[in-house]
């Protein structure tokens, strides 16, 4: 019973539909089920609200995509979204986590929140008259198992508690395989080549902005890799990789 209490309060801690109470230990060592158990969820949800909204709205409904997932979140990810961006302008390490910290909101976090919005946009404007469920499944399940990965590889911020926490129950060989095997599950090529190629470049930025992973961390790479994703599994790859281009020039 314990083991299905955990695995069920997955859905709590990620999202705002209630379910068991647990402790963040008790999540955490069982959160390497999150990106499929959550997944699932998440993605129906969303694949009805589009579905039911779609004979009134039309290609509209496809709008209604980006205040969905941010309310079934509760908006939890995009708060280390804002955070994150902050950090990232920040020179002084110590000011970082300052920032990471406090309420306000800077120039970094509003940026951040700019290029999210437009990635959001940029993938529904680029998806057919409707988004298939399989796309949506694909994109709730590889954003979280991205955010979960580095919770799991990445050496946790000192100072993040709940990084520590999550990596200390996460940072097993066989978890770290079964999250693997659910990002391989889902994907096709072009999505375990964007997975990498992500991975990458959040692992490298978490280590030198933050020198480890944190809870604002694995918010900001939820909430960024998802549109990602979802213009990956749309086949509308080719913004995609001009995005890639620019960030390794700049």
């Amino acid at each position: 019973m314990k083991v299905f209490k955990r695995i069920a309060a997955q859905i709590s801690f990620f999202t705002i539909i209630p379910s068991v109470k647990a402790s963040l230990e008790e999540t955490a060592e069982m959160s390497f089920l999150a990106p499929l158990v959550v997944g699932i969820i998440t993605s129906i949800i969303d694949f009805l609200v589009i579905f039911i909204t779609h004979p009134f709205l039309g290609k509209y409904s496809l709008l209604l995509l980006l205040p969905t997932v941010e309310i079934i979140r509760g908006f939890h990810h995009l708060d280390g979204l804002l955070d994150f961006g902050d950090a990232i302008m920040i020179r002084d390490y110590n000011k970082r986590l300052k920032a990471l910290h406090d309420v306000e909101v800077g120039s970094g976090g509003i940026g951040l929140l700019m290029v999210y919005l437009s990635l959001f946009l940029l993938a529904i404007l680029s998806s057919h008259d409707r988004i298939s469920y399989f796309s949506l499944l694909i994109s709730e399940t590889e954003s979280r198992a991205l955010g979960i990965l580095l919770l799991s590889l990445m050496k946790p911020m000192e100072e993040s508690y709940l990084g520590k926490i999550f990596h200390e129950k996460l940072n097993k060989p066989w978890k770290v395989t079964i999250v693997l095997l659910q990002i391989i599950l889902l994907g096709n090529v072009e999505i375990l080549m964007g997975f990498v190629i992500l991975f990458a470049i959040f692992y490298l930025l978490g280590l030198k902005v933050l020198r480890g992973s944190s809870g604002d961390l694995a918010g900001a790479v939820i909430t960024l890799s998802f549109p990602i994703f979802l213009l990956i599994a749309e086949k509308n790859c080719y913004p995609f990789f001009i995005l890639l281009y620019s960030l390794i020039l700049h």
